[in-house]
């Protein structure tokens, strides 16, 4: 079990597409994520394309009995997305729920676990080469 507890919100921050299949990857990941917690809640908020917005996402999860929500964001770089526009909307959203805390992660692409699923999926690509 991810280590959690009730009074806590998961929040993943993401870009967003227009294409709803483009998303359903995303989505399975949060639900696999809320299977293996106990959070009170975990919620995808999107920058752009779809709903909801991460403001929209930000009040959902500051629900009563909610003291803090934790941010991940479900980017692979350091763009303005990440340096920029997250952080200031999560401060627009502490300005909004000024008794919840606030845990902003580092975004997925810091993780040197990235370069293992790159390893992994280069020998995926050789596996299906020699069949």
């Amino acid at each position: 079990m991810i280590c959690s507890n009730r009074d806590t919100a998961l929040l993943i921050l993401a870009h967003g597409s227009p294409r709803p299949e483009s998303n359903s990857g995303l989505y399975a990941m949060a639900k696999a994520c809320e299977e293996r917690s106990d959070y009170a809640l975990v919620q995808v908020g999107f920058l752009e394309c779809n709903d909801p917005s991460i403001p929209v996402a930000i009040d959902q999860c500051a629900q009563p009995g909610v003291k803090r929500i934790i941010t991940v964001p479900y980017f692979l770089h350091t763009g303005t997305h990440v340096s920029e526009d997250l952080p200031n909307l999560l401060e627009e959203g502490r300005n909004r729920h000024s008794d919840v805390e606030f845990l902003l992660a580092d975004f997925i692409g810091r993780s040197t676990k990235v370069t293992e699923i790159l390893g992994d999926r280069i020998e995926s690509a050789r596996e299906k080469a020699r069949s």
